[in-house]
C-alpha cells in the first residue's frame, strides 16, 4: 500500500464477522492501515461458510468474504486456548485500533473487552459494534442484520399495505453501521493524535439503523402519527411507483411531486384524453384515484425500453430511474466510468470483482490491491515479522491446535 495512503502506518486489529465490523474497517484498510483479522477454524465467519452450500466445502471459496475483506491479513488463533488470548494481547500491543462485533460476553470472556484492556493500553482507539450495543438489558442478544432490521423498526415499513411486513433484501443495519463507525474511528484517532488518549466507541447497529427513521419518528412524537406500509406509494406524491416496461421484469420509476410534474408526464403520454379527467389534476385527485391512474400509466410504459424511458422522461424533467438487477449494475456506465468494480485474482476463486466503497478522497484514492485473505494465510507473516516468535515456538503452537 502506498505511504501516501491516507491512513498508511496505522494498526488495525479486528475481531468478529459478518459484514458491520468488516465493512467498517475496510474504509481504513482500503486507505493505507495494516489490518489483521483474527479468526478460527474452529468457529469460522459464518460468511465463509456460506461457500459450503453455494460452491464446495472450502472456507476459502466464499465470494462474499473475500469481497468484504480486501487489503486485511488473516492468522488463524484458538482463542479457547488460554495461549491464544496471550497471542491476542500481545496483538493488542501492537494495533492502533481494535474493532470487533461480537455479542459483549464474548470479548468479556477472553478478557479483550474494554475495561480488561484500557488498563493495559490506555492510548488504545477500541470500536464495538454489536447488534444492541454494549450497554443496557438487551446487550447480549445476539444476532444479525435481518433481527436488526426488524428491531429497528424498517421492517414495519417495507412492504404493502395489506400484507405482512418485509424484510430488506439486504441487511441494513450491516449496511448503515459501518458508515458510522468509520467515521468515529477516525475522529477517535484524530483525538489520540492530540491528546494520547484512547476511548471506547460504541456502536449499536440497531441504533444506527432508528436513526435513518427519524422523519417518521417525528411523525409519532409530532402528531401520534404511526406510519406503515404503503409499498412503492408516497403521500407526497403520485404517481410515485415502479412501471412495467418492454421485456421480462423491466420497470421504471416514475414520481411526480406537484401538478406540474404531473403535467410533464401527460405531455410524455402524449396527452391521452383519460389524463383530462379533473379528478387527476390535483394531488388529493390522484391519490383518490392511484389504482386506476397507475393502471394507466402502466399500459403506457410497456410499449418502452426501460432505459429509452428512462432518458426521455428525465429530459423532460421529471424523476424517473430504473430498477436495476445485480447484473445490470455491472454494465452499469456509470459505475463503468467511477472504476466501482475491481478485479482482483484469489487463489481458491480466481478472478472476481470486489466495490469500492462509495467515495473518493482527492489527494490520497484508496487503492484495492490484496483479495480477501484466506484463513490463517498471513500467520508465518504476523507471527515472526510482528510479533516476533522463534521458530520452533511456532511449530509448537500450531502442533498443539493454538494457531488454528
Amino acid at each position: 500500500m502506498s505511504v501516501g495512503a491516507a491512513f498508511a502506518g496505522v494498526k488495525v486489529l479486528e475481531f468478529g464477522g459478518g459484514a458491520a465490523g468488516p465493512i467498517a474497517v475496510r474504509h481504513l484498510a482500503d486507505h493505507g492501515a495494516t489490518v489483521i483479522r483474527v479468526e478460527s477454524r474452529e468457529r469460522p465467519d459464518f460468511l465463509r461458510l456460506l461457500a459450503q452450500s453455494a460452491r464446495n466445502r472450502d472456507l476459502d471459496a466464499a465470494p462474499f468474504f473475500t469481497m468484504l475483506n480486501c487489503n486485511k491479513l488473516s492468522v488463524a488463533l484458538n482463542l479457547n486456548d488460554p495461549r491464544g488470548i496471550a497471542l491476542a494481547h500481545r496483538l493488542v500491543d501492537w494495533c492502533d485500533v481494535l474493532a470487533e462485533n461480537f455479542a459483549p460476553r464474548a470479548m468479556r470472556k477472553w478478557g479483550l473487552d474494554w475495561e480488561s484492556l484500557s488498563a493495559r493500553r490506555p492510548d488504545l482507539v477500541m470500536v464495538s459494534t454489536c447488534l444492541m450495543g454494549q450497554t443496557g438489558p438487551r446487550r447480549d442478544y445476539p444476532g444479525f442484520g435481518g433481527q436488526g432490521s426488524a428491531i429497528s423498526g424498517f421492517n414495519f415499513l417495507t412492504g404493502w399495505p395489506d400484507r405482512e411486513a418485509v424484510g430488506q433484501h439486504g441487511t441494513i443495519t450491516d449496511s448503515l453501521a459501518p458508515r458510522f463507525s468509520a467515521a468515529a474511528v477516525v475522529a477517535a484517532l484524530l483525538r489520540r493524535r492530540r491528546t494520547g488518549q484512547g476511548c471506547h466507541l460504541d456502536v449499536a447497529q440497531t441504533e444506527t439503523a432508528a436513526y435513518a427513521l427519524s422523519g417518521w419518528m417525528l411523525e409519532w412524537t409530532g402528531d401520534g402519527v404511526v406510519v406503515g406500509r404503503d409499498g412503492n406509494r408516497s403521500r407526497f406524491a403520485s404517481p410515485h411507483g415502479a412501471f412495467p416496461c418492454r421485456g421480462e421484469d423491466r420497470w421504471c420509476t416514475i414520481a411526480c411531486h406537484d401538478d406540474e410534474d404531473w403535467r410533464r408526464l401527460v405531455d410524455e403520454m402524449g396527452s391521452p384524453a383519460w389524463a383530462a379527467d379533473e379528478n387527476f389534476s390535483t394531488l388529493a385527485g390522484r391519490k383518490a384515484s392511484e389504482d386506476e391512474l397507475e393502471a394507466r400509466i402502466a399500459q403506457w410504459t410497456r410499449g418502452f425500453d426501460r432505459d429509452e424511458l428512462f432518458r426521455r422522461l428525465q429530459a423532460a424533467g421529471l424523476d424517473a430511474g430504473v430498477v436495476e438487477t445485480c447484473a445490470d449494475l455491472h454494465e452499469d456506465p456509470q459505475l463503468r466510468h467511477r472504476g466501482h468494480f475491481v478485479p482482483l485474482r484469489h487463489a481458491v476463486i480466481g478472478e472476481h470483482p470486489v466495490e469500492r466503497l462509495g467515495y473518493e478522497l482527492s489527494d490520497t484514492p484508496a487503492a484495492i490491491e490484496l483479495p480477501g485473505p484466506r484463513l490463517g494465510e498471513h500467520g508465518d507473516r504476523v507471527w515472526r515479522e510482528i510479533l516476533g516468535l522463534p521458530d520452533d515456538e511456532i511449530e509448537t503452537l500450531a502442533r498443539e491446535g493454538v494457531l488454528r
